[in-house]
């Protein structure tokens, strides 16, 4: 019913599923941009169509960072979001990446940990520009 492949979603399947799980879709270049810089991707499908994706940066040696895992609200519930965690991890591990991290909003940490990701006492800190100095 579902496949999982290792696969880069197209720009137009990207903008999709931000769209269809409440994210913001920056415009098609910034989007190219972005999957161009993905060191592994993969997509799930159902008949043929795009319904999940999930990608994995970063610097394939130290560290790799999990980001876009997205999946179609009509498709959550089926272990898709597992599998493509799943399907990273394992692809980092394989690459003796020595830290694969992700930044998750706290009504989904539940959903990581059973995947062996912990929450750590460390503070992320984000870039703003503007900010005072």
């Amino acid at each position: 019913m579902y496949q999982v492949e290792a696969a880069l979603p197209s720009v137009a399947e990207y903008r999709a599923l931000r769209t269809a799980v409440g994210w913001a879709s920056p415009d098609e270049a910034v989007c190219r941009q972005a999957l161009d810089a993905t060191g592994f991707a993969v997509v799930a499908r159902h008949a043929g169509r795009a319904v999940g994706m999930a990608r994995l940066i970063g610097d394939e040696a130290v560290y790799g960072v999990v980001v876009d895992v997205a999946v179609h609200p009509d498709h959550q519930g089926a272990g898709l979001g597992r599998r493509m965690v799943d399907a990273l991890v394992a692809r980092a591990t394989a690459r003796g990446i020595r830290t694969t991290v992700l930044i998750a909003a706290p009504d989904v940490v539940p959903f990581y940990e059973p995947l062996g990701f912990v929450t750590t006492p460390d503070h992320v800190m984000r870039h703003a520009p503007g900010s005072p100095t």
